[in-house]
Formats: structure tokens, C-alpha cells, sequence
């Protein structure tokens, strides 16, 4: 029995260094292939498999299955203002630009080669992508900029939604503090932000992931790869909100919980920026 534990601890830390030598070696190679060269610029909108470390499966349909949720929750026209927090390779920001449904936005990401391939793909003057270079264990491990240190590059309330989609479920207290502080200053008054997370008391038998590891107001999978799955509880989420003039207006409960026939995953919270 324990050694079915050592094997599967050793596995997984196997894996996370596999992932440490792919963005920390191979990533700056990739920058330079989407850069200099047409070879990683994908087809019909979309960026190559291989490059799309946001989420496996249809790029194109999650894009839109996405833009589509937000927008039965928040009105969006051709003067909505979009931050996206985290951008990745550009899998909403695409889904915005095909249905040309916002006035305007800005991605920033940890990733290079995202942000190089985002830049390439989408040439509306409306959209900016920045590269952040944000301090990240798995994805940018020698970033020079501490995440708990980080001033998102945008003017005060100067957006109507922000965005974060697959973050939050991974940063750890201290980080979504700054995060989530940044977002709301960025963000005008009546703003939105859609913000998906792993609400610790929805878990059931079943969930996706147990969360049973307590670091602060944190509740992590795994304590040797905390970033992996990170959770927290709804009043964490409603003082937080309090603490920078704004309420949770809806939420949806995701599936990842082990409940059955829901819409989304991750569980989804949208708070609305009062002051």
C-alpha cells in the first residue's frame, strides 16, 4: 500500500517538472517559431493543439460556448470595455473578435509565445495583448515579477467586464488578493467581472477534487503541487467582494462538484463593482 502511494507521488511530481522544462526551456524556443515564422499560426482561427495549453478540445466551440455564457449574464455591445485576466492563447479573445461583439480589450498572460500568437492572429486595433511577466511555477518559473507584487497595466476603472476564467482555481490566498484588488480597481463602477472558481462547500461524493489541504483561506488538492486545483469558500469570496465595493450579483454552480447535468465545470461567480 505504501508503495502505491510513493509510486503515485513520484509520478506526479514527475509530471510537474515536465511541465517546469517545457515552459521554462522550450517555451522561449516556441516564441520564436510564432515570431519569426508562419509554422505555429494554426488554422481557421485556431492555434495549433500543440500550442493550446489553456484546455484540451475545440478551441473555436469552448471560445464560443464561453463568450455565449458571459453574455447571457452581462450585456455586452460595441461599447463594452473587456479585461482578460489571464488570456492564454487567445481562446475568448478569438470568440470576441468572430462575433465583433465589444468596444474594446485587453489580455495579458504569463505565457510569451500566448501573447506572440494572440498579436499575430488578431489585428483589430481594439485588441492589445500583454506579455506579463509574472513569476509563475509552472508556466513562466523565472518571471521577474512577484504575482503578489504585480499592478495590472491598465488605468483605473477603465473596463466594464473583467474576465478570469481557469485562474483563481489556481493561485494561492495571496495571490488572489492582489488579483482580485487589481480587477476591481480596474474595473468602472456598475462593472462586472466573471470569475470562475472551485466553491469548497459544493463538493459532494464524487467531486472532481477532494480540496482537502488547508493553506489560509485556501483549499488545495495537493500540498506538494498546491497550485494545481485551488478552492475557496463563498464567504471567503463575499468579504473579499466587501473589501473593495462590490457584491456577488449570480452564481452558478459548476459540475466539478460531482453534481450531475450542469452547465459549466468550474463553479462561476459574477460580482458587480457598487462604488
Amino acid at each position: 500500500m505504501k508503495t502505491g502511494v510513493a509510486t503515485s507521488r513520484t509520478d506526479r511530481l514527475a509530471s510537474k517538472y515536465l511541465r517546469l522544462a517545457k515552459y521554462a526551456v522550450v517555451s522561449p524556443m516556441i516564441g520564436l517559431i510564432v515570431r519569426y515564422s508562419s509554422f505555429l499560426d494554426g488554422t481557421n482561427g485556431a492555434p495549433p493543439a500543440t500550442l493550446n495549453y489553456g484546455a484540451d478540445g475545440d478551441f473555436i466551440k469552448q471560445g464560443d460556448t464561453i463568450v455565449a455564457a458571459i453574455g447571457r449574464d452581462v450585456p455586452l455591445d460595441d461599447t463594452t470595455r473587456v479585461l482578460d485576466i489571464g488570456c492564454g492563447i487567445g481562446r475568448i479573445a478569438t470568440a470576441f473578435a468572430r462575433q465583433n461583439r465589444i468596444g474594446l480589450y485587453r489580455g495579458f498572460d504569463v505565457v510569451r509565445y500566448g501573447i506572440l500568437w494572440c498579436r499575430k492572429a488578431i489585428r483589430d486595433p481594439r485588441y492589445r495583448f500583454d506579455y506579463a511577466n509574472i513569476r509563475n511555477d509552472f508556466y513562466n518559473p523565472f518571471g521577474a515579477v512577484e504575482p503578489e507584487d504585480y499592478t495590472f497595466p491598465y488605468e483605473d476603472r477603465s473596463f466594464d467586464l473583467a474576465v478570469a476564467i481557469s485562474v483563481f482555481t489556481h493561485l494561492p490566498e495571496s495571490q488572489t488578493r492582489r488579483y482580485f484588488a487589481e480587477a476591481m480597481r480596474c474595473l468602472d463602477t456598475g462593472g462586472r467581472a466573471y470569475f470562475t472558481t472551485f466553491l469548497a462547500e459544493n463538493r459532494q461524493p464524487g467531486a472532481r477534487f477532494a480540496l482537502a489541504h488547508s493553506i489560509g483561506e485556501a483549499l488545495v488538492e495537493r500540498l506538494e503541487e498546491p497550485d494545481l486545483a485551488v478552492g475557496y469558500s463563498r464567504a471567503f469570496w463575499e468579504r473579499l467582494a466587501a473589501e473593495h465595493d462590490a457584491v456577488i450579483e449570480t452564481v452558478h454552480d459548476g459540475s466539478w462538484s460531482g453534481r450531475k447535468g450542469l452547465r459549466d465545470f468550474q463553479d462561476v461567480l459574477i460580482f458587480r463593482k457598487t462604488g
